[in-house]
C-alpha cells in the first residue's frame, strides 16, 4: 500500500521532521546533538515519531540501509546532506514530515536545480522526463524504486512526463506547499499562485490527466483533464476552469495576453525582472493584448508607452511605476 498525504500530524511528528531539517542544515553542533538525544529519550511519542520517519525511508528505499544514528552524527558532508534532503522530500508524499519541513528557510538555498530572475532552463531527468523551469524557480528531485517525485520549492515548471519501460509502475508527482499533483501520462504545468496575499498552487493540464490532492483534503483526488486548470490551497481544491493555451508561452520566451488588465500584466511581467514594477491605480484597468519577448523587458515597457496612455517612471534601477501619461 502506497502512503498518502496525512490528514493529521501530531506535535511529536512535527518536532521529529524539524529535527531532520536541522540535521539537513549541517549546523548541528555537539550541544544541538545532545538536545536532540534528550528530546528523543524524553517521550515515547518522540521515539515513535522518529521511527515513523525511518519506516518511511525504508519504504521508499532511496537511502541505502537504515538511517542509523551514527550516520546522522557523522561530520557534515555533501553526500549526507543529499541523502537527508532526499529523505525529507520523500516524507512529503507520506505526509509525515512536510508540515514542518516546508517552512524551513534553507529549502530554496538547498534546491537541486534553480533559475535566477529572468532565466529559463530545460532539463531531462533520468527517466527521460522533460522539466522546464520558468524565471526564479527551484525544484528538488527524488527518484526511488517506487516513486518519481519533484518538489516545486518556488516559481513555475512545465513537465512532460516520460513513459517508462519498467515492470513496476512508478507514479510521477509534483509536490508543493499546498499538496500534490500526480501525472497520468501527461504534459502539465505547476505554479505558485497568489491572490489577496494568500498562497495557492495552480495546475494546468495540456495533455493527458492529472490527479490533484490538497494537503489537508480528506476526499479523493480531483481529476484534472486536458485543457483544464485548477487552483488549490492546503485545505481545498477549487472549481476547474478552462485552460488558456497561452499559459506556457514562456517556454518559448514569450508572454502572450489578450485583454489583460494592465495591473495584472505588470504583476506578470515583474516576475522576469529584478526590483519592483508597480502600476498606478489610475491606469490599472487599462487592457492590453499582444505577444511580447521576455528577453527584452525595456522594449516591452517602451511599447506600453507607445500604445497606451501611460508613462514609465523609473525612480531607481529597481523601482519602476506605470503612471498616467
Amino acid at each position: 500500500m502506497r502512503p498518502e498525504l496525512a490528514q493529521q500530524v501530531t506535535p511529536a511528528m512535527q518536532q521529529a521532521s524539524d529535527w531532520y531539517a536541522r540535521w539537513l542544515s549541517g549546523e548541528m553542533d555537539e550541544k544541538a546533538k545532545r538536545a536532540w538525544q534528550t528530546w528523543l529519550e524524553a517521550d515515547e511519542e518522540h521515539s515513535r515519531a522518529w521511527q515513523q520517519i525511518e519506516r518511511v525511508q525504508l519504504y521508499f528505499g532511496k537511502v541505502p540501509g537504515a538511517l542509523a544514528l551514527a550516520t546522522l552524527q557523522a561530520p557534515p558532508s555533501a553526500e549526507r546532506r543529499r541523502l537527508l534532503k532526499q529523505l525529507i522530500l520523500l516524507l512529503m508524499v507520506s505526509g509525515s514530515g512536510y508540515y514542518a519541513y516546508r517552512e524551513q528557510p534553507w529549502r530554496g538555498m538547498l534546491a537541486d536545480i534553480s533559475t535566477e530572475v529572468g532565466e529559463r532552463r530545460q532539463l531531462t531527468l533520468e527517466d527521460g522526463t522533460l522539466v522546464h523551469l520558468n524565471t526564479d524557480s527551484a525544484i528538488n528531485v527524488v527518484y526511488s524504486n517506487t516513486d518519481r517525485i519533484v518538489e516545486l520549492v518556488r516559481g513555475e515548471i512545465l513537465v512532460e512526463t516520460a513513459h517508462e519501460n519498467l515492470r513496476i509502475y512508478r507514479p510521477f508527482s509534483v509536490v508543493t506547499k499546498q499538496g500534490m499533483a500526480t501525472a497520468l501520462g501527461t504534459r502539465f504545468s505547476v505554479r505558485e499562485w497568489q491572490q489577496q496575499q494568500r498562497d495557492y498552487t495552480k495546475v494546468s493540464v495540456f495533455d493527458g490527466m492529472v490527479d490533484v490532492r490538497a494537503l489537508g483534503r480528506k476526499q479523493s483526488p480531483v481529476r484534472v483533464n486536458a485543457r483544464e486548470s485548477v487552483v488549490f490551497s492546503a485545505n481545498q481544491v477549487y472549481a476547474k476552469t478552462k485552460l488558456k493555451a497561452t499559459e506556457i508561452a514562456w517556454v518559448n520566451g514569450l508572454i502572450v495576453v489578450y485583454a489583460m488588465r494592465l495591473q495584472d500584466f505588470a504583476a506578470e511581467l515583474s516576475r522576469y525582472q529584478s526590483g519592483v514594477l508597480r502600476c498606478n491605480p489610475a491606469v490599472a484597468n487599462l487592457q492590453i493584448s499582444g505577444s511580447f519577448p521576455l528577453n527584452d523587458i525595456p522594449a516591452i515597457l517602451q511599447t506600453l508607452e507607445q500604445t497606451l496612455p501611460v508613462k514609465v517612471e523609473r525612480f531607481t534601477r529597481f523601482w519602476t511605476t506605470l503612471s498616467p501619461a
